[in-house]
């Protein structure tokens, strides 16, 4: 009876990951955008708070990319930084060149309220936020901002956020995963619009975007929410590439993907007022992620009890085999897609589990040096 229950509830817990896999498979592939044709001008938010040792190189890397520089400024918020953050950006974006200006918060906000009171600073039609602990390819805002050009009906795009590959379990574990992470939001942008937007390299318009709710959830879901709120579309772009430094320690990236996985839940509860709207993404793709946050980790672990306790009474020799191959495939083949849905499902988990805490204000998880 419990392998009965055990599997038809591991079914139901991955149903929504079924359709994607097929969707993916099989579905509509997006329009290829290319390039802009006349560079519109951007306004570049960056937003740090302790992040000395990587700020040189990150203006560096900004003045790598292809995006033309007298097409583009940078506004860079420093969030009360308690190291010398403020003092390093002053330096190094002096000596870069570049069009830029700074604002110092007077007390630590958080990545929204910090872009919110900077969006209010901006000169230029289009609005870019990143972080300042990541680095883009030289032609992600190429891509990025060609994305958004394309067609009048999308106010808002992401980037693809990759992992720098190293020999570090997390690593790639975070790189099996985002694999397919952003194979899913591409389909889902190729019909409509998607909602899972990486806060590393988003891009909008401000005519029809001028806040981001800083109340509760993710500033980059909560992005995209607006722009399907007013009737537009939210889009992923592949192509548009920056890369994250993922933590060494487990422990860090814990904090990192906990804080994470609790926004999005909490952006994905604040909007279901929008499943009312109807447009493939509010009629299909929504319910789809409001079942595989808010279902598919409770079930899928509630399924793995209940048929271990099946096969404990039934063969307990199967059991700990089963548990033994998952354990050498897990040691030998660490960068799979099975380790790290599990290891996702787990911080899901956790992020129900740690939903009504304030995670807005955030702590830096950055450790490369300058």
């Amino acid at each position: 009876m419990f392998l009965i229950v055990g599997f038809i509830l591991l079914i139901v817990a991955l149903f929504p990951y079924i359709i994607y896999l097929f969707g993916i498979s099989f579905g509509k592939k997006p329009t290829d955008a290319g390039f802009p044709k006349d560079n519109p001008k951007i306004s570049m938010i960056i937003s740090a708070y302790n992040e000395e040792r990587v700020i040189g190189n990150r203006i560096v890397n900004l003045m790598q990319c292809h995006y033309p520089r007298d097409s583009y400024e940078i506004i860079f918020v420093d969030d009360c930084s308690s190291d010398n953050t403020l003092s390093r950006a002053k330096t190094c974006l002096e000596e870069s060149g570049l069009e830029y200006r700074i604002i110092a918060n007077n007390e630590r906000l958080g990545t929204n309220r910090s872009y919110n009171n900077a969006i209010k600073f901006a000169r230029y039609p289009i609005v870019v936020t990143t972080d300042a602990d990541v680095f883009f390819e030289p032609d992600a805002l190429n891509y990025l901002i060609g994305r958004l050009v394309s067609d009048p009906k999308i106010a808002a795009v992401t980037g693809e956020l990759r992992p720098v590959l190293n020999e570090n379990n997390t690593t790639k574990l975070e790189y099996a995963y985002r694999s397919y992470f952003g194979r899913i939001c591409d389909w889902e942008s190729a019909i409509d619009s998607t909602y899972n937007f990486n806060g590393a390299l988003v891009a909008f318009r401000t005519d029809l975007i001028r806040r981001i709710d800083d109340k509760r959830g993710a500033d980059d879901a909560n992005t995209a929410f607006e722009a399907i709120r007013k009737g537009y579309r939210a889009v992923y772009e592949q192509r548009a590439v920056v890369f994250e430094d993922i933590p060494d320690s487990f422990g860090v990236q814990y904090r990192q993907k906990i804080r994470r996985a609790k926004q999005l839940i909490e952006a994905t509860l604040a909007n279901m007022n929008l499943l009312g709207m109807n447009r493939p993404f509010t009629r299909f793709f929504y319910p789809l992620r409001i079942f595989l946050y808010l279902c598919t980790p409770v079930l899928f672990f509630i399924s793995l009890f209940l048929i271990a306790i099946g096969l404990y009474y039934a063969s307990p020799f199967i059991l700990l085999g089963l548990i033994s191959l998952t354990m050498v495939i897990g040691v030998v083949w660490r960068q799979n897609l099975l380790n790290a849905f599990i290891v996702n499902q787990f911080y899901l988990v956790t992020g129900l589990l740690n939903m009504g805490k304030d995670t807005r204000i955030w702590e830096s998880t950055s450790k490369k040096g300058n």
